[in-house]
Parts: C-alpha cells; structure tokens; sequence
C-alpha cells in the first residue's frame, strides 16, 4: 500500500477509504458529530465526499486496477445529480483545510 503512493509498481491499489469503512474498522467515529451513512450536507462524513472524490480525480490512472472495478461501478450507478453533489461537498471540505 504504502508503495502505490510514490508511483511504485508494487502497491496493488491506494489506501483510501470511505468513513463507513473507518467506522466498521476502528472506534473513531463512536464520539464523533458527523453520521458514515451521510454523503452530502452539514452532519455528512467528511470521509464519504473527500473517498468519491479521490476516485473520481483520479480515475483516468485508476480505472484499469481491476481492484477498483466494483468501486467505479457503483460511481457510475449514482445519478449525475448525486455525484455533483458529492463532488461539490468534496471541494468544499477541501477548501476548508487548504
């Protein structure tokens, strides 16, 4: 995993993911605000819009991973209105932390 980020040819896929994901695999969301099952607006994951949006940016280097094939299928099975707007809430949380 950690070989993929520097373009080494061993890592199999990046390491992203979305916060049920975390949630299912850790306890850092037991005490936290926002809700793993939202993807847009005020109580959203932050994790859920920034893990699409990943996918999304970066699927033209991305897409022939055939370990990413369900993911991007799911991607395209969103209507284009809800991929907007999981996209605009991706660039807003980014625009907060830069």
């Amino acid at each position: 995993m950690s070989q993929f980020g520097d373009g080494g040819l061993p890592g199999s896929k990046p390491y992203v993911s979305s916060g049920s994901y975390i949630n299912r695999m850790s306890d850092y969301c037991s005490a936290c605000a926002y809700s793993v099952q939202v993807r847009v607006g005020d109580k959203a994951c932050p994790f859920n819009a920034l893990y699409w949006d990943f996918l999304a940016r970066h699927r033209d280097r991305l897409k022939g991973n055939h370990r990413l094939t369900m993911l991007y299928r799911t991607w395209d099975s969103q209507s284009s209105e809800d991929q907007a707007a999981v996209l605009t809430q991706a660039q807003k949380l980014l625009r907060q932390i830069v």
